[in-house]
């Protein structure tokens, strides 16, 4: 690969198909591949709680670590869920493929709406929480906080169009970093909770206590039930995995479930022992909930700002989440054809190129709408992701209530573990359920309607792709054979503008195809005054054209001058198409469009695109009677070899070259 190849530069070499299985992931850089969400998730979840229960004042605080509490026994029963989820279900697709074979092809469209916008609310939210512990740090960065955003954004998006394996391993480091240096900050509180009562960390005072009863509390359990978003991740991402992919995929959530759960239970020791409240994004000084307990515990020193350091890339990198797991989602219902086929098709990189560039664009349009605040986010996020969750249990308790059937009549303990596995999923079912609601009434006006209104247009969008495809099929069905009656030769229409050794080029393949040729001028293109040229054409086609036609024993060209009065390049072409097509209804009519062609960059302001223009119109409205063909012309004749050795190089060792 050239190095001066920007694509080459940025996201190495083209990648065989054969490469594809080494791509996948171990469990070592499989859980911060797909964990990267999950770990994220405690910067923002037990902030928006406790940001929610601060009416409540010191009363809040105690509220909060029962809140954490519920927050924890619900990830225990969605892990009980998934678990069992990965074995039943192991495609990419998750909560779509289990909603589609077991709640309806209805079940299966909800599904990947949700899913859609939840992977995105998932980049946009994680990326905003990092630049929100980044402005937490350093306050005087707070101005560009949108800017810092989409910036984080546009470099994720790169790193991950390299692939999932690159990913990873860059991503390891800072979460396994992040992972040890928050280990010391718990193991710092806990140790000062026992010795003694801890000193406040600087923050500002509680608020007065008021009376806000159980509906503050529901809604702080339902907003904290956001710091379990991106375990889902898991069962999206199955293929990401080495085999045997299920066995470690299910290993992965393990280790993302412990983790996020000690993390959880955590803080909700340690956030009332040391008096931390939160405080809104928008505050001047503003600092984040894990940077008053980092404080609080081991100071502001060194390790400090590294807690910070690791703190901002784990959540601006659980993004990647998003970026492993959306784009795969996306192959699965391209294939079942609710989405564009594109969102298919492998790049240079055995990347999903289309569906990362997708989520890149909708990520951003959401940091830019809601100005890259988290708290602006999260009642969304939480939407979508309780939306998931639901999905998943409901899915999961009917697949339960089929094993239920077929082992009623088998042991004993086949059905205990049946009716356990199904009073697992309907109590965590209905835990998610009260969420969901609550969610969607208490924020409602505060951006939850936006995901009552996108989803269901993204439902009508994908029952719209999967119409249209129904219809190119039915279209493009063959069941008879080919039918061979008519092979006469097309009449050819070759654009001349004059003669050059492009026309000449033209016009000699043109009589090589057929006996029936055409020389079109469109005349005065470039306007009055252009007579000159229209006359020079005639006066030197006989000489020039029809007597080396005739001593070849061909019929020469006609020679036909169309006006237009209005410069348009293929409007003329399309009239006299039509009468054609008139005197001949049965015969096909090619067009053949001299071209020169530009390779390099600067050549395009310097000529005019007429032809581009051509053929797009020709293609447009020509219809099926017409065939669109192309004769290049290059001012520098190119190496075919060298366009192979960039698209194709040399094979990795281990990859045996095709016979």
């Amino acid at each position: 690969m050239p190095p001066s190849s920007l694509p080459a530069l940025l996201l190495g070499r083209p990648l065989a198909n054969e490469e594809h299985a080494g791509r996948k992931v171990g469990l070592a850089t499989g859980v911060p591949t797909v964990g990267l969400g999950a770990f994220g998730s405690p910067a923002y979840g037990p902030e928006s709680a406790l940001l929610v229960l601060a009416p409540l004042g010191a009363v809040g605080l105690a509220v909060f670590a029962a809140v954490q509490g519920a927050v924890v026994l619900v990830l225990l029963l969605l892990w009980l869920t998934f678990r069992r989820a990965l074995a039943a279900f192991p495609g990419n697709g998750g909560a779509y493929t289990i909603a589609r074979d077991t709640l309806g092809p209805a079940g299966g469209l909800l599904a990947a709406a949700v899913l859609m916008l939840d992977y995105v609310l998932n980049v946009a939210v994680g990326i905003s929480a990092g630049v929100a512990a980044l402005v937490s740090a350093v306050p005087a960065l707070a101005p560009y906080r949108l800017t810092l955003c989409l910036a984080v954004l546009a470099l994720l998006t790169v790193i991950n169009m390299r692939g999932a394996l690159d990913a990873g391993r860059l991503f390891a480091v800072p979460v396994y970093g992040f992972l040890a240096a928050f280990a010391v900050v718990i193991a710092a509180g806990v140790g000062l909770a026992l010795v003694g009562p801890p000193a406040a960390a600087p923050a500002p005072a509680p608020v007065a206590d008021e009376a806000g009863g159980w509906t503050v509390v529901l809604l702080a359990y339902a907003v904290g039930c956001t710091a379990m978003t991106g375990i889902e991740a898991v069962g999206n991402s199955i293929d990401t995995f080495r085999d045997p992919a299920v066995r470690t995929a299910r290993r992965a959530l393990a280790m993302v479930v412990v983790v996020l759960a000690v993390f959880l239970v955590a803080l909700a020791v340690l956030v009332p022992a040391f008096g931390i409240v939160a405080m809104p994004q928008t505050a001047t000084d503003y600092r984040s909930v894990l940077a008053q307990l980092a404080a609080a515990t081991i100071g502001q020193g060194a390790l400090y700002f590294v807690c910070m350091g690791t703190l901002l890339c784990v959540l601006v990198l659980s993004a990647h989440t998003s970026f492993v797991g959306l784009p795969a989602f996306f192959r699965l219902v391209a294939a079942d054809g609710w989405l564009p086929r594109p969102f298919a098709v492998l790049g240079r990189r055995l990347v999903l190129t289309v569906g990362v560039l997708f989520l890149a664009a909708c990520a951003g349009a959401l940091l830019i709408l809601f100005a890259g605040v988290t708290d602006r986010l999260v009642p969304l996020f939480a939407a979508a992701a309780l939306t998931v969750f639901l999905l998943i249990q409901l899915g999961m308790a009917v697949h339960d209530l089929r094993v239920r059937r077929r082992v009623a009549r088998e042991r004993a303990a086949a059905r205990r573990g049946a009716a356990f596995n199904l009073a697992v999923d309907v109590a965590g079912g209905l835990a998610t359920a009260i969420a969901l609601v609550i969610t969607i009434v208490a924020w409602f006006l505060a951006g939850v309607w936006i995901v009552l209104l996108v989803v269901p247009a993204l439902m009508g969008l994908l029952v719209a792709v999967r119409r249209y495809y129904a219809a190119v099929d039915r279209a493009l069905s063959s069941p008879a054979p080919l039918d061979l009656a008519d092979l006469r030769p097309p009449v050819v229409l070759v654009p001349t503008e004059d003669l050059s050794r492009l026309s000449d080029r033209a016009l000699t393949f043109a009589l090589a195809i057929s006996p029936d040729v055409i020389a079109v001028h469109l005349a005065a293109l470039e306007g009055p005054g252009s007579e000159d040229k229209e006359r020079s054409l005639r006066e030197s086609w006989a000489t020039d054209v029809e007597a080396p036609a005739r001593a070849a024993g061909r019929e020469p060209p006609r020679l036909v001058t169309l006006r237009t009065p209005y410069r348009h390049v293929y409007a003329p072409l399309l009239q006299l198409i039509d009468g054609l097509a008139d005197r001949d209804p049965g015969r096909r009519i090619a067009v053949l469009t001299p071209e020169v062609v530009k390779q390099h960059w600067w050549q395009y302001p310097l000529h005019t695109l007429r032809a581009r223009r051509m053929r797009a119109g020709l293609v447009a409205y020509g219809g099926s009677r017409v065939v669109v063909m192309s004769m290049p012309w290059y001012l520098d004749e190119p190496d075919p070899a060298r366009a192979a050795r960039e698209t194709t190089p040399a094979p990795s060792p281990g990859i045996a070259p095709v016979a």
